[in-house]
């Protein structure tokens, strides 16, 4: 029997041949059983507990170590207990908002990410690309194009944004606790192969935002949350740009107001679904549709109709806010001042407030822009009033919107998937000729 008063980190620097480092090494003091899921409340601890499991793991294999393995029985009664909700032979698939109401729910990106980081940590990186070979059409095509595409090529600034584009989507964002596969390949490109690699999401910073469902190392990325309005540095000092007071009295009166339509039975299950309700620095958003489409669309066109109504009351000049449908999500942003009046803020104005405090350098490439729909674009655009030297992957099946980058940016690869994406990544870091990067802490390989 070992002896219980030398940790397992001393047993493994005991044992000879073993001289690895232990920076970093963590072992989570937490345990996740099977347990009923019935409500969304029983789902985002769930997720929350894998978090606690998910982020320790990818420290671990940065720092080198093995992968304790209470720690992927746990992945995996995390699995189990989201399958159960599918396999119960009553409400096949709804989870409850309150003791009086349940919703039909999509838990297929939950039940999948959480397979695929079980089948990562057992089998090793080369049979885990080989697995995720077999879930998409011409995947070694893709990814073979991905590296040509990234050969020899050192970035200052890899800009990209989260869902949809390095990370698979989800029906509910804070249930979109990232994978360690997924940390592992993005943290692992960040780190060795750019300078200042940013992630610019229209999700919150925090409460609930990009750094609550992220599992990457401390230090490894800048994390930029309400389309760059506020961002996390590499020493981990939040940074906000300037709101006009009066339009954040607006603002505040609209979070007020929109947040009463959650006592209306007819709005309360937009408040669970997909992005939910986010308060974000200079913007709301409410979900009116998830990824499964699983509200209808008269539901959805009234939710948009009342909410538009609820800005039009508050702001009936239309200076203040400007509203963003996108089918899945009403955002409401107040806007800034542009050439041409007031306009959106957009994450290429995020992109210059955050070079605007860190000095990115961006007349400086190569840089590489990542995303998936025409949001990013302005990240784009904005890279490229510095520099021509840019490079963009988008992640689309849209051939209007691929076209449309393709225009903007020559040097443009189109990829179907968020998975073929971090693949082209991961290994690109492993192969390309490190000339600039920047080795973040606990990062051995």
């Amino acid at each position: 029997m070992r002896n219980p008063d030398i940790s397992p980190s001393d047993m493994l620097e005991n044992e000879k041949g073993f001289s690895l480092p232990t920076k970093q090494y963590s072992i989570p003091d937490i345990d996740i059983n099977l347990q009923p899921i019935r409500s969304f409340k029983d789902l985002f601890h769930l997720k929350a507990l894998t978090r606690s499991i998910r982020a320790p793991i990818v420290k671990n294999i940065f720092s080198a170590r093995v992968i304790n393995l209470r720690s992927i029985e746990a992945l995996k009664n995390a699995r189990r207990s989201l399958e159960d909700v599918y396999f119960r032979d009553y409400d096949t698939s709804m989870i409850q908002i309150d003791d009086l109401h349940s919703i039909n729910v999509d838990l297929s990106y939950e039940i999948r990410e959480l397979k695929k980081d079980t089948y990562y940590l057992e089998h090793g990186e080369d049979y885990f690309i080989d697995y995720l070979s077999k879930l998409y059409n011409k995947f070694d095509q893709h990814v073979s194009k991905g590296l040509e595409f990234l050969d020899n090529l050192n970035f200052n600034c890899f800009i990209t944004d989260r869902d949809g584009t390095t990370n698979n989507y989800c029906g509910h964002y804070r249930s979109s606790i990232q994978p360690v596969y997924n940390a592992v390949f993005l943290s692992r490109f960040a780190s060795l192969c750019t300078e200042n690699p940013i992630f610019i999401t229209s999700a919150p910073l925090k409460n609930f935002g990009i750094v609550d469902v992220s599992v990457n190392p401390d230090n490894v990325f800048i994390y930029a949350g309400s389309k760059g309005r506020e961002f996390l540095d590499l020493d981990l000092v939040e940074n906000r740009s300037f709101i006009d007071p009066m339009k954040q009295t607006r603002l505040d009166e609209l979070v007020s107001c929109v947040g009463e339509l959650e006592k209306q039975e007819e709005f309360e299950k937009f408040f669970y679904v997909g992005s939910g309700l986010q308060v974000k620095f200079g913007q709301l958003t409410i979900a009116r549709q998830d990824v499964s489409n699983s509200i209808s669309e008269e539901e959805s066109l009234n939710l948009l109709q009342s909410v538009s109504d609820i800005v039009r009351d508050i702001d009936p000049e239309g200076s203040v806010f400007r509203i963003l449908d996108t089918g899945k999500d009403i955002e409401i942003i107040l806007t800034v001042d542009g050439q041409n009046g007031s306009k959106d803020f957009d994450k290429g104005d995020g992109l210059k407030f955050i070079d605007n405090r860190l000095n990115l350098r961006l007349d400086r490439g190569p840089h590489l822009v990542c995303g998936d729909t025409a949001s990013d674009i302005p990240m784009l655009e904005a890279v490229l009033e510095y520099t021509d030297d840019v490079y963009a992957i988008f992640v689309t099946r849209d051939t209007e919107l691929a076209q449309k980058v393709l225009t903007i940016c020559p040097n443009t690869l189109i990829v179907p998937s968020p998975d073929i994406l971090l693949t082209v990544l991961g290994v690109a870091a492993l192969t390309i000729k490190r000339k600039k990067g920047r080795r973040a802490s606990g990062i051995f390989i």
